[in-house]
Order: C-alpha cells, then structure tokens, then sequence
C-alpha cells in the first residue's frame, strides 16, 4: 500500500509539527492546534487557506505541482477503546486535511482547461 505509506508519512510529519503547539493549547496561549499550525503558514505568507473544493467554487485553481499544506480535521466520530497498557495520542483519532493557500491559486479562467 504505496498510497497509504505516504499518508503515514504526512501524518507523522504533521503530528511532529503539532507537538510544541500542544503546549501552548494546554497553557490556553492558543485556542487548536489548527490555530498554530496556520500561524506557521501565516508566517510564510499563506494567509487564506481552503480545500481545493472550496478554491473552485471560488472560480481559482491550484497550480500545477503545488503541495497541499496540512491540517487537523474534525475528529472521527467513533471512539476507540485503549487498553490500560496502551496510550493513545489524542491526534490518533484525528483526520488529516489538505489545504491550499491564496499562494498556490489561479484564476481558473487563465489557468487553462476547466
């Protein structure tokens, strides 16, 4: 499962860069973990963030060869049992969502068939 592999990959990836950002929840310097790891991306000039979805339905396109951004989506309805010996990280039940910045857009009219 080559696909699955990569989502492994981006997970882990995106649960090390929530780390420190838990911290602050804790502390209530932050409200999420979202909320930090868009201050991240605000940083590098991603200010509005959306799905691909919500980018066309806007009338723009994301540009050919542009990585999604990561964030948390809302967590899985289901609650898994965990056994005493078993610590469960509370991202474990967490989905994974792909966004896009008002950097990596186009109009799609310019952009090329649509």
């Amino acid at each position: 499962m080559k696909t699955n592999s990569k989502i492994q990959d981006k997970r882990a990836f995106l649960r090390e860069l929530s780390r420190p950002i838990q911290d602050l929840v804790k502390i209530g310097a932050i409200e999420s973990v979202n909320e930090g790891l868009k201050d991240i991306y605000a940083q590098q000039g991603h200010e509005e963030l959306k799905t691909i979805h919500q980018w066309n339905s806007t009338g723009k396109q994301v540009k050919k060869g542009e990585k999604a951004l990561l964030l948390w989506g809302s967590p899985k309805k289901y609650e898994v049992e965990k056994t005493e010996s078993e610590e469960k990280d509370e991202l474990d039940y967490y989905p994974i969502c792909f966004v896009f910045s008002n950097l990596q857009v186009i109009d799609a009219k310019k952009g090329g068939t649509k």
